[in-house]
């Protein structure tokens, strides 16, 4: 299992017992999964690795200058899925990239994975927290790689970088930045000027650069999550079919062209 995951580009691997994530599941995530893969039994977690060795400025996430992490990560685990069904005949491996019942975060952490941030993001050992998550549920009585939820060092550098002041115990969505640059339709002055201050079209890194353990990385960006051209302000005046198209296989198109425009005219405003 760790073998095959590694080889389709995996920087951590780790196995969970389904049961120890029921207490952070709602009846109706915990039924989904159940439907999904009868006989549920385990998760097995992967790290995918995005963050590229040198950071340049711009003014996507790093998250979304490749290619959509949705797509890649069925692309890397479809050909995994197949193989374990094959060394256990019978059994079931259903892949999950990002879109998942489970706790994705909490489960990583459990199945030994990394530690969990004051952001709410794993952090890995090799990839710190520039990773996506993937998952493969199935009913195989596989051995767990046993884990506890192991605290980042706790610093707090994320907080008080967050330009909206959305981390505390928990993730406050509705001040988060990256959050914020996602949403359709027009945002109150407050909101505005968030995006005004950030600096983006899409998204929001701060937390994760200011962090002391991403600061010693040893693996970076697969091959497809590698800079992209940004759209240009010509681009963004494109039709919103226009622009899925022409950024077809991008992760910032899912909301179509109108965000992004919204924030470019933001951003354009004197203040």
């Amino acid at each position: 299992m760790e073998k095959l995951l590694e080889q389709a580009g995996a920087c951590a691997v780790g196995c969970v017992a389904v049961s120890r994530l029921r207490e952070c599941m709602s009846d109706e995530a915990w039924l989904r999964a159940a439907q999904t893969t009868p006989g549920l039994k385990r998760l097995i977690c992967a790290a995918f690795p995005y963050g590229p060795e040198h950071i340049t400025s711009g003014k996507l996430s790093l998250y979304a200058r490749g290619a959509d992490y949705h797509q890649v990560l069925r692309e890397r685990l479809a050909p995994v899925a197949e193989a374990l069904s094959r060394q256990y005949p019978g059994c079931r491996f259903d892949f999950y990239a990002d879109v998942s019942p489970f706790p994705e975060v909490y489960a990583a952490a459990l199945a030994g994975l990394g530690k969990l941030g004051q952001n709410g993001l794993l952090i890995t050992e090799k990839a710190g927290s520039f990773v996506f998550l993937g998952f493969l549920a199935t009913d195989a009585e596989l051995p767990e790689t046993v884990g506890e939820i192991v605290p980042c060092m706790g610093c707090g550098a994320c907080q008080k970088a967050c330009p909206g002041g959305a981390l505390g115990e928990t993730l406050d969505q509705s001040r988060c930045l990256s959050a914020i640059t996602q949403m359709r339709g027009d945002l109150n002055a407050e909101q505005a000027a968030l995006v005004k201050q950030g600096g983006m079209l899409w998204g929001c890194d701060r937390c994760q650069l200011v962090c002391p353990e991403n600061q010693h990385r040893t693996v970076f960006a697969l091959p497809e999550f590698l800079p992209q051209p940004d759209p240009t302000e010509q681009d963004l005046q494109l039709s919103d079919r226009q622009f899925r198209k022409t950024f077809a296989g991008r992760a910032f198109t899912w909301r179509g062209v109108q965000p992004l425009r919204r924030n470019s005219e933001i951003l354009k405003e004197e203040s």
